[in-house]
């Protein structure tokens, strides 16, 4: 599933390429994915793109947004021209590079004959024509207001596990199983530790940590995992997963070298990576 990383890398890449661009119209190919009147967008400026957590918001000139939640493996791929519509690696699922693929759920047309495409494997992702962002309700972790002291409160407050808890859009908007594990490694803590058994040096290593681990999957453009569900508009994937410390390494030596071995348990149906000597 895309994760803040993931979606703000998005975010970036299309602004650049649907900002001022004029809707022509909205192509549903699969109903139960886009709620709203796609008719209403004629003729809708597209005036920003925004981001709160995981979902994606195109803000339009008359003050309304499209909402996007990619889910497990949506994706958002750009073409200048439709329907030559070509990208410079092969997209997943398809087998094929061009668009609309058997994957293609909602096609943006633009009047300059550009097109922004959704594309869904599972389809648990959607779209949603609101007046505001259709975002989680806790503070994204890249807002100004996602202080130490928001953080600190959180952790203190809850006696779920702490990974759990990382992963909590109602408690902190935007990180996800990926960044939490890295995280967690990065600060030395066992991902099964209850959160309030956590002292405040703990708790501020693993908020700088957050930080470090989130900025770290900007910089290489997200996480292109095993299933490479993510891509980038373009058709590229991310990078980040070349530098992962403990997410999908189970078995391999722990990084700090400390002689453990980075083993993998599951907590609420997800799998978490920790090395057993150096994760408390």
């Amino acid at each position: 599933m895309p994760e803040l990383p993931e979606v703000e890398t998005i975010r970036q890449i299309i602004s650049k390429d649907i900002v001022n661009k004029v809707i022509d119209k909205v192509e549903i190919l699969e109903k139960k994915q886009f709620i709203g009147n796609p008719k209403i967008l004629k003729d809708k400026k597209i005036v920003d793109v925004q981001r709160k957590g995981k979902v994606m918001a195109i803000k339009l000139d008359n003050n309304l947004f499209i909402s996007i939640h990619l889910k497990l493996t949506g994706q958002l791929l750009f073409s200048k021209n439709f329907p030559q519509s070509e990208f410079k690696t092969q997209i997943p699922f398809t087998q094929t590079n061009k668009m609309p693929s058997k994957t293609t759920r909602i096609i943006i047309h633009f009047k300059d004959n550009s097109a922004l495409f959704f594309n869904d494997m599972r389809k648990f992702g959607w779209m949603k024509l609101t007046d505001k962002i259709e975002g989680p309700k806790a503070i994204d972790v890249l807002d100004k207001d996602f202080t130490f002291d928001y953080f600190e409160a959180k952790i203190k407050s809850s006696g779920k596990p702490i990974k759990i808890l990382l992963m909590d859009q109602d408690k902190m908007a935007g990180i996800g199983n990926i960044y939490a594990n890295e995280a967690l490694f990065l600060s030395r803590i066992d991902p099964r530790r209850k959160s309030k058994s956590l002292n405040s040096v703990e708790i501020k290593n693993l908020y700088d940590s957050i930080k470090k681990t989130i900025d770290k999957g900007l910089k290489y453009q997200g996480s292109s995992g095993r299933d490479e569900a993510y891509i980038l508009p373009n058709g590229e994937r991310g990078g980040y997963q070349k530098h992962f410390l403990v997410y999908q390494r189970e078995g391999e030596k722990c990084p700090n070298n400390c002689k453990g071995k980075i083993e993998r348990v599951k907590q609420a149906g997800r799998s978490s990576f920790y090395c057993v000597t150096c994760q408390k």
